[in-house]
């Protein structure tokens, strides 16, 4: 008999931003995240209870950590920038709830942790970056955790926990 999914993990999702695109779901206290049209198949896997573990291009951290808080929902209104196509607003959409936020400018370094993620060890070390390109990607809890932003696993940085915003 196979376990009902009640037993199951949820996923974990790592989304790729660009600053702006992060500062747009910081303002918005992360309360919704938005993925692009040719994403559509992935948004309708995202499932309450998901986590999401968001990583900023060219600066090259994970800010923050959020859970799905409902099901995907398409709205095409403007929100987040993409300077690919106009015509794509990010319309597939979840609400989340932020469980980690760490300070602007105390992002936990990607560079040093991704050794740790098992999701980037098919990439040859020094172009683990590579493995981040796009903006969705999924991670099973076998392959890759939200693990890293915790106070453990960076206690230099004393990260904001978030109830509510």
């Amino acid at each position: 008999m196979l376990p009902s999914t009640d037993d199951m993990p949820g996923s974990h999702w790592l989304i790729t931003l660009s600053p702006e695109n992060y500062a747009i779901t910081r303002d918005q206290h992360f309360s919704l995240l938005g993925l692009r049209s040719r994403h559509r198949k992935k948004a309708e896997r995202v499932a309450l209870g998901d986590r999401v573990l968001y990583y900023v291009l060219n600066d090259r951290i994970f800010p923050a950590t959020a859970t799905v808080t409902s099901a995907y929902f398409e709205d095409r209104h403007p929100t987040w920038i993409n300077p690919e196509r106009k015509d794509d607003p990010f319309p597939y959409r979840v609400h989340t709830q932020p469980n980690l936020v760490l300070e602007a400018g105390e992002g936990l370094d990607a560079e040093a942790l991704a050794p740790r993620l098992l999701y980037l060890k098919r990439w040859a070390p020094e172009m683990w970056y590579l493995a981040l390109q796009g903006d969705v990607h999924l991670l099973s809890a076998a392959r890759g955790r939200i693990a890293p932003l915790t106070p453990r696993a960076c206690p230099s940085r004393r990260p904001r926990v978030v109830d509510g915003l």
